[in-house]
């Protein structure tokens, strides 16, 4: 796919549910939660991944990822702090930082295009992006969409929500859960996720954030506060 530095929600979705389905033909078996993602790295596009100080190498905190191509390979170094061979809580952060360095390669073909691996020795390898989590540029922000999609594809979520709660369930309201928990663990609400966001969470092997944000943006939680009923 070319490079646009505006590419619409709807077309990042699309292409993360093609490689969704790239992966499953490939295979012969559907997709099922979690998904696959160092698979699908691996086996659709022989990426390799690693663990690596990558804090230390930049001198930042931020850094948590780095994509190097080389005339032979392709390697995901992945910051030691979320990598889960050294930090297994962090599980959810390694596997959207997978989902989104897997956006840089669908999405944003132009950064490998911009690398001449042709003087390069046969182990040498160069740097196409950093993800750093304070960079807010357009590019980041699409990787980030499209690791949401991947991870959470919208089939999925709706088929183990349907299994939870039964067919042509409504939203489920969590502004009295949240408040309450607010008020509790004095924090902001912003700062507390609910119950059903943690469950789905473990399901797909993402953060309770990350969960409570797609269930938000695909109509299936409401965290206002509902409107009083007149009857």
């Amino acid at each position: 796919m070319g490079y646009s530095s505006y590419i619409p929600a709807q077309k990042i979705e699309d292409e993360a549910m093609s490689v969704l389905a790239a992966y499953a033909q490939k295979y012969k078996e559907p997709i099922t939660a979690p998904v696959p993602i160092e698979e699908i790295l691996d086996c659709l596009y022989d990426v390799t991944i690693e663990a690596a100080d990558l804090r230390a190498k930049y001198q930042n905190d931020d850094v948590l990822a780095e994509f190097l191509v080389g005339r032979n390979r392709k390697v995901i170094l992945i910051d030691q702090t979320i990598h889960p061979d050294f930090n297994a809580d962090k599980e959810g952060r390694y596997r959207f930082t997978l989902g989104h360095e897997t956006g840089h390669w669908i999405l944003h073909q132009h950064l490998l295009a911009s690398v001449n691996t042709d003087n390069l020795f046969d182990d040498e390898l160069k740097p196409v992006s950093v993800y750093r989590t304070s960079c807010k540029e357009p590019k980041e922000k699409q990787a980030d969409m499209f690791s949401g999609y991947i991870l959470m594809p919208k089939d999925l979520i709706l088929q183990e929500w349907e299994a939870k709660f039964g067919p042509d369930h409504g939203p489920e309201n969590v502004y009295e859960e949240i408040r309450e928990k607010s008020e509790r663990f004095q924090t902001e609400p912003e700062n507390i996720r609910c119950d059903l966001a943690r469950e789905f969470a473990i399901k797909f092997k993402v953060s309770a954030q990350t969960m409570q944000i797609r269930l938000r943006d695909m109509g299936l939680l409401e965290l206002a506060e509902p409107e009083p009923r007149l009857f």
